[in-house]
């Protein structure tokens, strides 16, 4: 943490969360505030979760949930990870889609031409009239999005209803783009048909279907120090009150402690913001409109929840029970990921509908993540709005307040929306910030 008169001299602020949203936000505004960061897990977040997988000798910490990106969609995230120095690699998310009686309705590899990905069949898909189906449908779908993606009329529409009205091919919808967006935005398929049809489309039409996914190539533990320089971090430290306290904010954890701030940032999801919230009764309610969402990640090397035959498969395995309102999507890390392909087999299951060996989990968290619907992007607008009070102290940052899907780009949006409002300068943008 700097130290003279002149850090003394600037005003404080306060962070409340450690995700991506909360890192980022305390990054850009080091610089002209004293931050203090409070974090109610026993270390900074993003990596709250992790855990460490050994074999073969070596020792790999492995995301929960995995951190994926790429290019179109996540500029503000990549531009910030580019600043900060962190390492970026081309992961494999291929997939093999396979119905309840592990039946094989489509496989695909994907390879590249320069930087541009391009997918083909494997396997028995090529001789399958579904598969082929499911991919003139797939060509069709994104064609189609690319054309509509800035229809002004979208915005009142729901992805669902976007899909009627657009004609897209059911096999495809059902097989692949419903399992693939669930597993994206950790949510239902109904949840999935209730964002709003621009929201979805804007994130479809980016061309992430033939640009390839990228993570980073260390982790998220090479990520949350680069972000914590010249911060005072305080780990262990749930809070359980902000309050407004004259023309300053009281920040009360749950242990008794308080201190004074003259900004607070809160980085937390939208239900646990409210409940910290005391006397800001119209934010509460606005924030009583952002749905979410409980999902498990499970990380195991249990080989059972494979297709047979496993040899060969692409690395992302989709399991889609007919009756069922989310698939079970595994990720088979040694395949997805260079850094772990010296290791042995080992998975991380979104939503596991099957038993998994006891003996062959590592770890199994259970998480929440929004979701958006029509009033819900309303209500985050009318969030946004009340920042920009001329008197306003207190500011909400996380993936639900900007207008996009609540991935890992929302929550930077975010955070250098809220960054430039307070009058912090954008490390990779040319433009002035506003003045706070």
């Amino acid at each position: 943490m700097g130290t003279g008169a002149n850090h003394r001299n600037k005003p404080s602020l306060a962070v409340i969360g450690t995700g991506i949203a909360g890192l980022s936000a305390a990054y850009l505004l080091k610089d002209e505030y004293r931050v203090t960061v409070f974090e109610g897990q026993a270390r900074a977040g993003m990596g709250a979760h992790s855990v460490d997988y050994i074999s073969n000798g070596i020792t790999s910490r492995i995301d929960i949930p995995l951190r994926i990106f790429c290019r179109g969609y996540y500029d503000n995230l990549l531009a910030l990870y580019e600043h900060i120095g962190v390492e970026i690699v081309t992961s494999d998310h291929s997939g093999i889609f396979a119905d309840e009686t592990g039946r094989v309705v489509l496989h695909y590899g994907n390879a590249y031409w320069g930087r541009t990905q391009f997918s083909y069949l494997k396997g028995r898909s090529w001789l399958s009239p579904a598969a082929w189906t499911i991919g003139l449908q797939s060509r069709q779908f994104f064609a189609r999005a690319k054309r509509d993606a800035g229809r002004a009329d979208l915005a009142g529409l729901s992805f669902g209803e976007y899909l009627r009205q657009s004609g897209a091919g059911e096999e495809f919808v059902d097989t692949v783009l419903l399992p693939l967006m669930s597993v994206t935005c950790t949510c239902d398929y109904q949840a999935v048909r209730d964002y709003p049809a621009d929201m979805m489309l804007g994130y479809l039409a980016c061309g992430v279907h033939d640009i390839g996914i990228m993570s980073a190539a260390k982790g998220v533990d090479d990520i949350v120090p680069r972000m914590l320089v010249d911060v005072e971090l305080r780990t262990n430290s749930p809070i359980a009150m902000v309050e407004a306290a004259g023309e300053r904010l009281r920040v009360v954890t749950k242990a008794g402690a308080e201190q004074h701030f003259d900004r607070v940032v809160i980085a937390a999801q939208a239900q646990q913001a409210a409940a910290m919230l005391s006397g800001f009764d119209n934010r509460r309610a606005l924030l009583a409109r952002i749905p979410f969402e409980t999902s498990s990640m499970s990380v195991h090397t249990d080989e059972q929840i494979l297709p047979a035959p496993a040899e060969g498969l692409s690395p992302v395995s989709y399991h889609i029970p007919r009756d069922s309102d989310r698939a079970e999507v595994s990720v088979d890390l040694t395949k997805a990921f260079a850094r772990l392909s010296d290791q042995n087999t080992i998975f991380q299951t979104w939503n596991p509908l099957r038993r998994i060996a006891p003996n062959r989990e590592l770890m199994r968290v259970d998480f929440t993540r929004p979701t958006v619907t029509r009033d819900s992007r309303q209500a985050a607008i009318a969030l946004r709005e009340c920042q920009q009070q001329p008197d306003n102290r207190l500011w909400l940052c996380g993936s639900y307040m900007a207008d996009k899907i609540p991935l890992l780009e929302a929550a930077v949006d975010s955070s250098v929306a809220v960054a430039e409002q307070l009058g912090a300068a954008i490390p990779w943008k040319a433009s002035a910030p506003a003045t706070a």
